[in-house]
């Protein structure tokens, strides 16, 4: 995936302001398929969304329906579609849960952003497979 460095501290800094809370938000942008299928998420614009859990949100997150619709329409006035989302975990490493591996669709990349004490230790990226489960993509963070 790539990621323009400034959206890159907007994740950041909304996962610090989202404390004592899961944060989380979608990605908009281009996916870019080469000719073996690989598939390499662009990203444009982020989405910050709010956690619409009302229980449990220092350990999952939800975007609702609604808000989902609402930054795909958005999207796809750019020209644009969402592929992916965002989301923190707190004082647990920023490796995919069971939840986190139903939320995903085919070819989205799911960034995950760990905080321990508050502060951003680790952030790691995930695509999600045609045959279900992740595998770890790159994060280039551009200028």
């Amino acid at each position: 995936m790539k990621l323009p460095r400034r959206k890159f501290e907007i994740i950041q800094e909304h996962a610090v302001r989202g404390l004592p809370y899961e944060c989380c938000g979608l990605f908009v942008g281009r996916k870019v398929v080469d000719h073996r299928g690989n598939i390499d998420n662009i990203i444009h614009e982020i989405a910050p969304c709010e956690n619409s859990l009302r229980y449990g949100r220092e350990t999952n997150f939800e975007i609702s329906y609604s808000e989902y619709l609402e930054v795909e329409r958005e999207a796809r006035g750019l020209g644009l579609e969402i592929v992916g989302s965002y989301h923190s975990h707190i004082n647990s490493t920023a490796v995919p849960s069971r939840s986190d591996v139903d939320f995903a669709s085919h070819g989205h990349s799911m960034l995950i952003i760990s905080l321990y004490s508050g502060v951003p230790r680790e952030v790691t990226s995930w695509l999600r497979r045609d045959s279900g489960g992740f595998h770890q993509e790159q994060i280039k963070v551009l200028a």
